[in-house]
């Protein structure tokens, strides 16, 4: 007597949908996570932007015996998520800092007195309305103020 062969071939719909499941929790998951780290490379920007800033702020006082005789102020306001160009023209043009293409971020050059100085940096990488602000002195390296939250 021959024994009956059941002849299966690829998979039931409850496998499926378990598979389908299964996909959608990773996407959950992982979807959020993938946008956060986005969202923190950008940010990323103007912290290595600010230092730039700090040392050329630096050289600057080391070179000529004091700093600029007045604040630099940011040459926009607060921008958005978008690139733009620099924009030349400003006091950092005499301090000698440009940064390398587009920017992300605002930057700002404040004289607290004759031989000390802050710098600011603030982006809004997720357009939210909630500004990252960066700050860095001639004696510190730049830090984070605030950050937005992470999800």
């Amino acid at each position: 007597m021959m024994a009956w062969r059941s002849k299966r071939c690829g998979f039931s719909v409850i496998e499926f949908m378990i598979a389908v499941a299964l996909l959608c929790i990773v996407a959950a998951v992982g979807v959020p996570n993938f946008i956060e780290m986005q969202y923190r490379a950008k940010r990323a920007e103007v912290p290595a932007n600010l230092e730039g800033i700090r040392v050329a702020a630096i050289a600057y006082r080391a070179a000529h015996g004091q700093l600029l005789g007045e604040d630099i102020p940011r040459p926009d306001a607060f921008p958005g998520k978008r690139e733009r160009p620099w924009r030349g023209g400003s006091r950092f043009d005499a301090l000698g800092w440009e940064p390398e293409g587009t920017v992300r971020g605002s930057y700002t050059l404040v004289v607290a007195q004759s031989d000390t100085f802050v710098v600011k940096g603030f982006c809004d990488v997720d357009g939210n309305g909630e500004q990252a602000v960066f700050q860095g002195t001639g004696e510190t390296r730049v830090i984070p103020l605030t950050e937005p939250e992470v999800f």
